[in-house]
């Protein structure tokens, strides 16, 4: 392997495990401070002392991040391909396809394929997305007064669902992508085959029409956001937003 490459693999590494350290040390001040707070309000728990604490076992990774970062730039190691366009899979299906007078069997089960995994992947994401829909609405989960221990337990009950939920649509994509890959390969040696057969493909215009993933994404969020807004009516909190910018335009603003 390239050193350069896995100088770059290393630091990216390094990276995603920093991410993850400071993270969790957030989320640890926070919930001793919860903690805290309910013995003691006026406990103060926040505090540069607090967070140095947390930072003090991170440092020496901080330390190795910020020298590996200083000795990149020093040394000139970038990812080369950073400045290249992205590979377009699909464009390139598309337009290798264009070329083939007759598909053969192999290009026609790949685009099979391709639609069963497109469709796969999006119902996996609309099932996981129930369990999300079900706890919403839900009244009961949202009660008045304290709005950390709803926070907390929305986090708890909707964010593996769409953490699964996109999981398989990253799954879908991957698959997709290498189902496109063998159906490019399946076009080209359709292609050789007519060529050396002396058989011309037509000329077809290319489609003006937008992806279609584009388009179920559209879809897929407008309902979505359908579906949110319908929760929240129903569970009550349409009626607390109004009453809070009542609240705003009466005291705070002074309107009235």
């Amino acid at each position: 392997m390239d050193k350069k490459k896995l100088f770059l693999i290393v630091q990216s590494v390094l990276c995603v495990v920093l991410i993850v350290l400071l993270a969790s040390a957030a989320i640890s001040i926070y919930r001793e401070g919860v903690v805290l707070k309910a013995e003691n309000p006026l406990n103060w728990i926040y505090s540069r002392e607090k967070v140095g604490e947390s930072l003090r076992p991170i440092l020496p990774l901080l330390i190795a991040g910020l020298v590996m970062t200083v000795l990149g730039l020093v040394l000139g190691i970038r990812d080369e391909n950073a400045g290249k366009p992205v590979k377009d899979t699909e464009c390139l299906r598309d337009l290798t396809v264009r070329r083939v007078a007759v598909p053969n069997e192999a290009m026609n089960a790949e685009r099979a394929r391709q639609k069963k995994l497109l469709w796969g992947g999006w119902g996996a994401f609309a099932l996981c997305m129930v369990p999300v829909l079900l706890y919403m609405t839900n009244g009961e989960h949202f009660p008045n007064g304290n709005l950390e221990p709803v926070f907390l337990a929305l986090i708890g009950h909707i964010v593996p669902w769409i953490a699964i939920g996109l999981a398989a649509l990253m799954i879908s994509t991957v698959l997709q992508e290498k189902s496109m890959q063998k159906e490019i390969d399946a076009a080209q040696e359709q292609i050789k085959s007519e060529k050396a057969g002396g058989v011309k493909a037509e000329a077809k215009k290319p489609v003006s029409q937008p992806d279609k993933r584009i388009r179920l994404l559209r879809l897929a969020v407008f309902a979505l956001a359908v579906c949110l807004i319908v929760a929240g009516v129903f569970n009550g909190s349409a009626r607390d937003v109004f009453g809070k910018a009542v609240k705003i335009c009466t005291e705070c603003v002074g309107l009235g």
